[in-house]
């Protein structure tokens, strides 16, 4: 009996859940993690100083590293381990796409095309999807993890697949209804078509595997569905906020855009247990973004 209480007492210990004041200060400091590594790391922009420095991303992927290790085995956080790994699985990113970036020339030279044309934009977001997700494959797997929690499994894969085609299709035909006719060829317009099929699901499906598939089933049990969606989504919203191809001006839309997209991709992809609907929705919005943007150049 006294060996029952005992256990009844730990098993109560090990499923406590914080209340609001202490979920709002994880909340912020996952916020400020999620800033650290895609926003100050990014190397999509030159904003910050630490933007594209392979010092400042080595220095976050070895913190974020370290702080698992030692959540690990701490008995009384080690609840929190695999939220600090995942933020190590993203940090990764970076610092291997600095260190491999000038291999994106070499295959680009392979195709004979350079980044200014629809194909070589196409190919330089394959081989950075590459890059991206092979590292985060083999540390899930590394973590003792299996790929299902990062929704890489069939989960409710008609409801996803259903979703996802259906406003696949409704963007697509609404790119070509609102560009087609400012492209001068049939063949320009086809070539944008192609490469815009493989930019947007590389895209797609590296930006939602790292930006939320690595995160969401670790955020659950402390945010619920809503506050793990909104805060992943904040994440990528903010990712966006140094975008080189559009205006100053319509930086603020984009961040809208984005953050309403992530909200959106973010409960499907936990509704719907697996990561394909969001691809597709992912990919949706970036094809119709491609084609709009050819058009313009």
């Amino acid at each position: 009996m006294t060996a029952q209480i005992a256990n009844t007492n730990l098993i109560g210990k090990e499923i406590a859940q914080p209340n609001w004041l202490q979920r709002l200060g994880l909340f912020t400091i996952f916020l400020v993690c999620g800033f650290a590594i895609f926003v100050f790391g990014s190397n999509y922009f030159d904003i910050f100083s630490t933007n594209k420095n392979l010092t400042y991303n080595l220095i976050i992927s070895a913190f974020f590293l370290v702080v698992a290790l030692l959540l690990k085995r701490d008995k009384r956080r080690n609840r929190y381990w695999r939220i600090a790994y995942a933020f190590f699985v993203a940090s990764v990113a970076f610092p291997v796409t600095l260190l491999l970036s000038r291999w994106g020339d070499v295959v680009l030279g392979w195709f004979n095309v350079t980044v200014e044309t629809s194909q070589g934009i196409a190919i330089a977001k394959t081989y950075e999807m590459i890059l991206v997700v092979i590292p985060i494959l083999l540390l899930t797997k590394l973590s003792g993890a299996d790929l299902g929690s990062i929704y890489l499994k069939r989960g409710n894969w008609k409801l996803s697949l259903g979703i996802g085609a259906l406003l696949f299709f409704n963007f697509a035909i609404s790119a070509l209804m609102f560009f087609a006719e400012r492209y001068t060829s049939m063949d320009i317009l086809g070539a944008a078509i192609v490469w815009g099929l493989v930019f947007s699901f590389a895209n797609g499906f590296m930006e939602e595997l790292w930006l939320r598939g690595i995160f969401l089933k670790h955020f659950e049990p402390l945010f619920g569905v809503g506050g793990s969606v909104l805060l992943t989504s904040i994440v990528f919203a903010s990712m966006h906020a140094g975008a080189v191809y559009l205006t100053p001006t319509a930086v603020p839309f984009l961040l809208a855009y984005a953050l309403t997209l992530g909200i959106g991709c973010g409960y499907l992809m936990m509704k719907t247990d697996n990561i394909w609907g969001a691809t597709l929705i992912h990919a949706a919005a970036d094809l119709f973004a491609f084609i709009a943007m050819l058009a313009n150049a």
